[in-house]
């Protein structure tokens, strides 16, 4: 089972550091980073239609389409019951965790920055347990 790992986050320099931090934890295919909602949604889409599991670690506040634009697109998808979301955010704003819970997509809600203990308990839980056996 393959499995694309996308990293969606309008800040350039986190979203390097993200890239680093995954790869060094969690050995698949080299993560994408997108660096707004758009075009994260136009290299999901491909990635989805090959075939392929999407797992996305996306911010929130984004110009343009934002995480719950991306989110709300992905919903309407037929793919989407192959994607998962970690939102990773650095809102304080307990309306955005209850708000990610309504989307079956997302697995988890993270407050940045996002750490190596973070990644390491996801591995060991549903779905992406499956991927790191």
């Amino acid at each position: 089972m393959d499995l694309s790992i996308f990293i969606v986050d309008d800040d350039v320099m986190l979203g390097k550091i993200q890239k680093t931090l995954v790869k060094s934890v969690w050995p698949l295919d080299e993560p994408t980073v997108c660096y707004d909602g758009l075009s994260a949604l136009e290299h999901i889409e491909r990635e989805a239609l090959a075939g392929k599991k999407i797992l996305i670690l996306l911010d929130i506040h984004m110009p343009h389409i934002d995480g719950w634009g991306v989110l709300d697109s992905i919903c309407t998808k037929p793919y989407g019951k192959d994607v998962w979301v970690i939102v990773n955010t650095a809102s304080e704003e307990v309306f955005d965790e209850v708000k990610s819970k309504s989307y079956d997509q997302v697995i988890a809600f993270n407050k940045k920055p996002l750490t190596r203990e973070t990644l390491c308990k996801l591995m060991t839980q549903e779905p992406l347990v499956l991927f790191f056996k």
